[in-house]
């Protein structure tokens, strides 16, 4: 399935999504348009190649005083929203009485760096909080937009992409500063309007910041494989869910059916007495041997 097919219709989608649940044996699975999708629907050009994913051509709010603007905007109509929720809808129509289906959507830090740029962002968190504030406060406004919107679709739970929450990327203070409210209003919002799983995916060593995100009311927090799995048992105290977290490099991409076996079975030992959903860390690259993900799936099972 050649990526542009792949993000650009939903049948094309949705039926490589059920075909990869019943080839591999999984349990769920989760959808997502990408990291540029909300600033897409705000009104962004994005550049769809063949073969890679879609990229943005332009920053929204590039100056501040567009703002207001963006905000007259209904995401939900704009961009390949539409079709996402036509997919997510017949995933769940298919598969999601014998699988948990996840839909995913941008947290409002990583959707503020694609409307104003990665660097400015951080920048503006530090250099001028109050205009960075009124920018998060519209990403969380429009998260929780489209958050609610995809309940439509019947999926069972939903993800929210933050990867630049990561302490690999932000300290812990500032993140405690900025943005942890945010994902508090969110996640509290989410669950008021009928979600029954709300999810949080930050990459990294994220150690530093487990309390916080526990304390935000979300039900599951992704583990990349640079945290122990045990220390992130430790830390979470049973407190959430814990999802992943086996290297998608150096295990899946790159490894043998062998080494990801073992890799698998030490992680399910680790985690057996856990609430732990089995996963990869972050996101599986292109490319990656299907025997690999097979191997996976038998291993956990």
């Amino acid at each position: 399935m050649p990526f542009k097919d792949f993000y650009l219709k939903a049948d094309s989608m949705a039926d490589t999504m059920i075909k990869g649940y019943r080839k591999f044996g999984y349990d769920g699975v989760q959808l997502s348009l990408g990291v540029v999708t909300e600033a897409e629907a705000l009104g962004a050009r994005v550049d769809l190649s063949p073969a890679g994913m879609p990229v943005l051509k332009e920053w929204l709010l590039d100056e501040y005083s567009k703002l207001n603007g963006l905000k007259r905007i209904d995401p939900t109509c704009g961009g390949r929203l539409p079709m996402f929720f036509k997919t997510v809808e017949k995933v769940v129509r298919e598969i999601g009485r014998e699988a948990f289906v996840i839909a995913t959507i941008r947290g409002p830090l990583l959707m503020a760096s694609q409307l104003r740029g990665v660097e400015q962002i951080l920048i503006d968190l530090i250099e001028e909080p109050e205009m960075a504030s009124e920018i998060l406060e519209f990403t969380t406004d429009v998260s929780l937009q489209v958050g609610k919107w995809l309940l439509g679709t019947g999926a069972h739970g939903l993800a929210i992409g933050e990867a630049t929450c990561s302490p690999n990327f932000i300290s812990p203070n500032l993140y405690r500063r900025t943005v942890h409210g945010c994902h508090k209003k969110l996640a509290e919002g989410l669950k008021q309007a009928g979600w029954g799983a709300v999810g949080l995916h930050i990459c990294g060593d994220t150690r530093s910041i487990i309390d916080d995100v526990i304390a935000t009311g979300a039900d599951f927090l992704d583990i990349d494989y640079q945290v122990p799995a045990e220390e992130a048992i430790e830390l979470a105290q049973g407190r959430i869910v814990l999802r992943g977290n086996l290297d998608p490099v150096s295990v899946l991409r790159f490894g043998n059916v062998e080494k990801v076996q073992q890799e698998t079975r030490k992680l399910k030992n680790e985690v057996s007495k856990s609430r732990w959903i089995m996963s990869s860390g972050c996101d599986i690259p292109p490319g990656t041997p299907p025997e690999n993900i097979k191997a996976f799936v038998d291993a956990t099972f």
